[in-house]
């Protein structure tokens, strides 16, 4: 079967062990895999009920993970932000239940979203010391120092490769978000977004980068 699927066996395993475990356990399921956001209902689980049986899901990233790395893969597990919403049990905790989520399948690097601001600027560095993986964001700066807020970048080494990964916010935070929230920073946008990305392009390659990722939380207007 994993032969003649090929790439789409690791979904299909996916999908049987959700399968398996929603018959076993009256485990109503909705969503798709790759993205953080889900919608259940936990009628019989036994797992910590607390967190409104998220417990499953982290599996399941972690197993779709190890898979391609059993079949020889390099894997990184990336998000380009707004893990702060989506699901009741997040917004409740303020963005902290994803964070959490995301530690336990294993991510390695994620840029901010706007809606990382939504509970506030001290709710968004929260966020990220209470995260277990690199949080990305060369653009976001202080207004009082003019320095990045975040780590611009990582360097991941594998084997055979060096992979530099960094990230980007969309400027649009500025004024979709409330202007008590992003009072302590500032984004570069525009053309200084673009010198931004340029300059960590040619960071990376300096130090012997293979690959680049820009883990960028932009949207299609000009800025």
């Amino acid at each position: 079967v994993e032969k003649l699927l090929g790439e789409h066996y690791v979904t299909a395993l996916v999908a049987k062990q959700i399968k398996d475990y929603r018959e076993a356990y009256n485990y109503t399921y909705s969503g798709m895999l790759g993205t953080l956001t889900y919608w259940y209902e936990i009628k019989k689980a036994p797992v910590d009920k607390s967190n409104g049986g998220i417990g499953i899901i982290p599996y399941i990233y972690e197993e779709a993970k190890q898979y391609y790395e059993r079949l020889g893969a390099n894997v990184l597990l990336l998000d380009a932000g707004d893990f702060s919403q989506g699901h009741t049990l997040v917004s409740y905790s303020k963005g902290l239940s994803a964070v959490e989520f995301m530690n336990a399948a294993g991510y390695d690097a994620v840029s901010l979203g706007n809606h990382e601001l939504d509970y506030g600027y001290e709710n968004m560095v929260h966020l990220v010391e209470a995260a277990k993986f690199a949080v990305l964001d060369a653009n976001i700066l202080s207004k009082e120092t003019g320095k990045p807020m975040f780590d611009s970048n990582e360097l991941f080494e594998f084997d055979d490769m060096k992979v530099g990964v960094f990230g980007l916010d969309t400027p649009e935070t500025q004024t979709k978000a409330s202007p008590l929230n992003v009072k302590e920073i500032t984004f570069l946008d525009n053309e200084e977004l673009y010198a931004c990305a340029k300059n960590q392009v040619e960071a990376l390659k300096a130090v012997g980068c293979d690959y680049i990722i820009c883990i960028g939380h932009l949207g299609v207007d000009e800025e």
